[in-house]
C-alpha cells in the first residue's frame, strides 16, 4: 500500500520503494532463468531473459502502482499519470556473452517528469537508487572502495558504435582521449549509475532510448551532477569542464 502525499497522490519515494524491490526480485528470477539468445537487428542481441524479466517487471510495477503504464524496450510502450521506464537487462551483448556488465534499470515519472530511478548490477549485487527528497545511494554486498582522484577526467562512452548513421565518432573519440581516459562499458544505465557514485567524472553516448538513461538520468541529478539529453536519442552527464565538452562535441554529431 502506498503513502500518499498531502494532495492524496503517490510520492516519488512511494515510487523509488515499488522499483527497488521489483528489481530485486527480478533479480532472482534472473539467476533461475537458462538463456538463450537470438538476433536483433544486424548489431544486437535479445535473450529470454530480457523478455521474461520484462514481463515480470511489468506485472510487479503496474500491479504495485494501479492505472500506471510501461515504456520498455522489448515489450512496447504506453504512458499514463505515473510512466515506468524498463531496461530489463541495460548491456545485453555483455550479458550474453557472460561479461558482468549488464544490470536492471527501472525509473518512474509522474505526469512527464522523472521522479524515482533504480539501477541494480545482479553480478556484484549493488543497487543505485534516488527520487525527488531521496537523497542518491548505493547499497553494495561487494567490494568497494571509495572513489579516487585521478589527473584527467575519466568518461564512459560506447562511441563510436557500430553500424552508427553518423560522421565523426571515429575523430570523436580521439579527440576525447587526447583529454580524458576513455572507458567502454556497453550498458548506459550502469555507466550513469558509476557518474553518480563519483566512480567516473561522465558519460556521453549516442543511440539511446529512453529506457537505456531514465533511471541513470535520476541518479545523476540527485547526486549533484548534471543530465543533458541531446535531440532525441543522446545525451552528456556528469560533472566538471568535461560534460560541458562532451555536450557539445555530441550535439555536433547528431544534428
Amino acid at each position: 500500500m502506498f503513502v500518499t502525499d498531502h494532495n492524496g497522490g503517490v510520492t516519488p519515494a512511494d515510487l523509488l520503494s515499488l522499483a527497488t524491490q521489483s528489481c530485486v526480485d527480478a533479480a532472482k528470477l534472473l539467476r533461475e532463468i537458462r538463456v538463450d539468445v537470438s538476433a536483433k537487428g544486424a548489431y544486437d542481441q535479445v535473450s529470454n531473459a530480457d523478455l521474461e524479466l520484462e514481463a515480470f517487471l511489468r506485472a510487479c510495477l503496474t500491479e504495485g502502482a494501479p492505472g500506471s503504464a510501461v515504456v520498455g524496450e522489448e515489450l512496447g510502450s504506453a504512458s499514463a499519470e505515473v510512466t515506468w521506464f524498463v531496461d530489463p537487462i541495460d548491456g545485453t551483448r555483455n550479458f550474453v556473452r557472460g561479461l558482468p556488465l549488464s544490470c536492471i534499470s527501472v525509473a518512474a515519472a509522474v505526469d512527464g517528469v522523472l521522479v524515482a530511478g533504480c539501477v541494480l548490477d545482479p553480478f556484484r549485487d549493488e543497487l543505485f537508487t534516488a527520487a525527488a527528497g531521496v537523497p542518491f545511494g548505493v547499497r553494495s554486498a561487494g567490494l568497494t572502495i571509495p572513489p579516487g582522484v585521478s589527473p584527467r577526467p575519466l568518461v564512459l562512452t560506447d562511441i563510436p558504435l557500430p553500424g552508427s548513421p553518423y560522421e565523426g565518432e571515429v575523430e570523436f573519440l580521439a579527440d576525447l582521449m587526447e583529454r580524458a581516459d576513455v572507458r567502454r562499458v556497453y550498458s548506459t544505465a550502469l555507466s550513469l549509475a558509476w557518474v553518480a557514485a563519483g566512480r567516473a567524472d561522465a558519460a556521453a553516448n549516442i543511440g539511446i532510448h529512453p529506457w537505456d538513461v531514465a533511471a541513470g538520468a535520476v541518479l545523476v541529478r540527485e547526486a549533484g551532477g548534471v543530465f543533458t539529453g541531446i535531440g532525441h536519442n543522446a545525451f552528456a552527464a556528469g560533472r566538471g569542464e568535461i560534460v560541458g565538452w562532451l555536450a557539445d562535441r555530441v550535439e555536433g554529431i547528431v544534428s
